[in-house]
């Protein structure tokens, strides 16, 4: 088979199946080939091993998939006999979204602002959708491989959970890499359309930045030593760009990772602060189940060593259509038809993936 005949193969018999390119290395497919169990919240970096896809929401189960079958994906030497069929145990669960229009997302948004300057938040994140129907998912090899070439620099994933769907991203958001007692993170955030001119970030965009890396070091401080914080730089993810420092520290001997990642997600990129705060107000007003999107998803080796990354710039895949998600911070120096605008514009730049 073919590599796509081979994904087509998996997605028709319900295989779980995860795909995906770090930034610098090679591409890793593996396949499980026993139906996908679902795990109850917090995920246990020192005993679980495989790929791991978690929700934004804590209270929803995540998902480990195991690798059974690596797939070589430059000479897939796999028949159709080599592959089981689960389709008695996969059920597409009715989680369609529905789509949010421009005048009731700067409503939320401009309620958030108020909210903000009253000094009940200090950021949030909020979220929208937007459903195409059409068999997109019968090119995921395609897209899978427009993603890689559009975005040399992100995590690229394509990921199959049978009733769940199939989920894409090209995220360039680290959420927690971890080699033996060595950790790194990255505080992301802020977002326009590349300026060739140098034209300086405006003031929102920087302190929204700001307001994720002093989380993020504050949260660090409780759990990690030897705490490294670069200068703001610009980074470049498509054809559009953001703030990005990188953060690396030390992981105490005895101390366990699994304590560090319940504190740093979800991180203010995806949720806000405070952060118990902004998550109670992302699930009262966003008027919709983010599923897996804003969660995290990597391939966790062995307790010392993995890499997990924030589950951004994604789609869901099913045979009735493809789901786009989109969201935005919101500060109190916040425009609402400016941060409808930057959702937009990420959606479109999703979109033309599809074609």
């Amino acid at each position: 088979m073919t590599i796509k005949e081979l994904i087509q193969n998996c997605i028709e018999r319900h295989l779980p199946f995860f795909c995906y390119r770090r930034p610098s290395h090679p591409i890793r497919f593996g396949i499980q080939t026993s139906p996908l169990e679902a795990h109850e919240q917090p995920v246990n970096l020192d005993k679980v091993h495989g790929y791991v896809v978690a929700p934004f929401s804590a209270s929803a189960p995540y998902y480990l998939i195991k690798e059974d079958v690596t797939v070589d994906i430059e000479h897939p030497q796999l028949t159709e006999d080599d592959l089981p069929d689960l389709s008695v145990t996969a059920e597409l669960k009715g989680k369609d979204s529905k789509d949010i229009d421009r005048v009731s997302y700067t409503k939320k948004v401009a309620e958030a602002i108020e909210k903000i300057k009253e000094g009940a938040l200090n950021k949030v994140v909020y979220s929208h959708t937007e459903h195409i129907d059409g068999a997109y998912i019968e090119n995921a090899v395609q897209i899978f491989s427009k993603l890689s070439a559009a975005y040399p620099q992100a995590y690229i994933a394509m990921v199959n959970l049978p009733g769940n769907g199939l989920w894409m991203c090209a995220t360039p958001e680290l959420l927690l890499y971890r080699n033996g007692q060595d950790l790194q993170t990255i505080a992301l955030a802020g977002t326009r359309r590349i300026q060739v001119d140098g034209t300086p970030w405006d003031e929102k965009n920087k302190e929204e930045q700001q307001i994720v890396e002093r989380y993020i070091v504050n949260t660090l401080r409780q759990h990690c030593t030897s705490i490294n914080v670069t200068p703001v730089t610009t980074t470049r993810a498509g054809h559009l760009e953001h703030l990005l420092t990188r953060i690396g520290m030390k992981m105490p001997v005895g101390q366990s990772a699994e304590n560090l990642l319940k504190a740093l997600h979800p991180t203010p990129a995806v949720c806000g602060t405070p952060k118990q705060e902004s998550y109670e107000a992302i699930l009262a007003q966003e008027g919709y189940d983010r599923e897996f999107y804003s969660g995290f998803l990597g391939h966790i080796s062995d307790e010392n060593h993995f890499a997990l990354y924030v589950n951004l710039r994604c789609m869901k895949l099913t045979p009735k259509g493809t789901t786009l998600y989109a969201g935005g911070g919101i500060t109190a120096d916040s425009d609402p038809l400016t941060e409808w605008e930057e959702t937009k514009m990420k959606l479109e730049t999703l979109k033309r993936f599809l074609n």
